[in-house]
C-alpha cells in the first residue's frame, strides 16, 4: 500500500508540474496576442486617420 501511495503522490506531482508549464505557455501566448492586438488597433487607427485626411483634401 505504501508503494501505491508513493506512486500516486509522484503522479500528482508530475501532473502539477505539467499544469504549471501549461499556465506559463498560456501566459506567454496571451502576452503575444495582446501585443498583436495593440499593433492592429494602431494600424487601423492610422489608416482611418489617413482616409479621413484624404477625404478632407478632396
Amino acid at each position: 500500500m505504501v508503494r501505491v501511495e508513493e506512486e500516486l503522490k509522484h503522479q500528482r506531482e508530475l501532473m502539477r508540474q505539467g499544469f504549471e508549464q501549461m499556465d506559463k505557455r498560456f501566459d506567454e501566448m496571451i502576452r503575444r496576442h495582446d501585443c498583436h492586438f495593440l499593433w492592429l488597433i494602431a494600424f487601423i487607427t492610422t489608416v482611418g486617420g489617413l482616409v479621413v485626411a484624404a477625404g478632407k483634401l478632396w
